[in-house]
């Protein structure tokens, strides 16, 4: 079976609380810590694991929080090649406030990235990738990191015979100037794409489908909340309702959609399949507390069930 290789420059430690109400000025008491390694292509691996997929997880580590990521991934035996780094591993904070039902997520910045250290990151995709394999960007760019850093990363994976996805705005315009196999866009994402909001689901679908006829990629993937998604390739377009659940995070949710789809794909499923495997994934992860990701046994239950 191919590789799922994720690529995250810029992790994080979520780290995740419930404070009985959030007010300015005020002292908050918070309780029911929670810290899982976290970052777009970290979430992916993590999850993509956890489907049985055969995964390897590319990052940077530094400082106090990289090495708790590290160990954090270790215990969820993540297979990973950790990229050291000079600067800290950032921390994203996370508040859910009991008294009215809102989340407040905090992000701080990641280390600067050096033009070494950007180099290396980019000289382990070229090593461990394969043909075949799917290949995930995912999540921000680092401070410093050259704004064509996703190009790169997605040339040399045209090299090696491989399929570039690209979840992540960072870099974006550059990425599909070089081509990629496939970008996912969310409902606040794709308007910079398509200049303004469109209408769900015809306007969506078009537009998925004109990206891939003017060749920006070979798949086009909208991600629409609680509507649903749509995948549009040169076959057609795919679409996949959400599930009727019990939300009550939304932290890893978009990460889990794309690990599910791509692990429906890996294992040859056609698209609308996939697409739905990516929502049931994201379903089920929405159904977790704070920063933890999906149930494997709840993401199988969705899947099958009546959307």
């Amino acid at each position: 079976m191919n590789r799922i290789i994720t690529l995250t420059p810029n992790p994080a430690l979520d780290y995740a609380v419930h404070a009985d109400f959030v007010a300015p000025n005020r002292k908050l008491r918070c309780r029911d810590p929670q810290m899982h390694p976290g970052g777009g292509g970290v979430n992916v691996a993590r999850a993509t694991t956890r489907l049985g997929a055969h995964s390897l997880a590319i990052f940077t580590a530094g400082g106090v929080y990289g090495d708790a990521l590290v160990k954090s991934l270790a215990a969820e035996n993540v297979p990973m090649r950790m990229l050291p780094i000079a600067g800290d591993t950032r921390l994203a904070f996370h508040v859910q406030d009991d008294e009215k039902g809102n989340e407040y997520r905090f992000n701080l910045p990641g280390a600067e990235m050096s033009g070494q250290e950007a180099e290396r990151f980019l000289r382990a995709v070229k090593d461990e990738t394969e043909s075949g394999d799917y290949v995930v960007a995912s999540g921000s760019l680092p401070p410093g990191a050259p704004e064509n850093f996703w190009a790169q990363a997605a040339r040399i994976v045209k090299e090696c015979d491989a399929r570039f996805v690209l979840d992540s705005i960072s870099g974006l315009e550059q990425a599909l100037q070089e081509g990629v196999y496939m970008i996912r866009q969310n409902e606040h994402e794709y308007p910079a794409l398509s200049g303004k909001t469109l209408k769900w689901p015809d306007k969506i679908k078009a537009f998925a489908a004109e990206c891939v006829q003017a060749g920006k990629a070979q798949a086009m993937v909208v991600s629409h909340g609680g509507d649903g998604s749509v995948m549009a390739t040169k076959d057609g377009v795919a679409f996949a309702p959400s599930f009727k659940i019990k939300a009550t995070s939304a932290v890893g949710a978009g990460d889990s959609f794309v690990a599910g789809l791509i692990a429906g794909l890996v294992r040859g499923w056609d698209n609308e399949a996939a697409l739905r495997y990516g929502m049931a994934a994201a379903g089920a992860t929405r159904m977790s507390e704070g920063t933890a990701l999906f149930n494997r046994d709840d993401v199988e239950r969705l899947f099958s069930s009546e959307s």
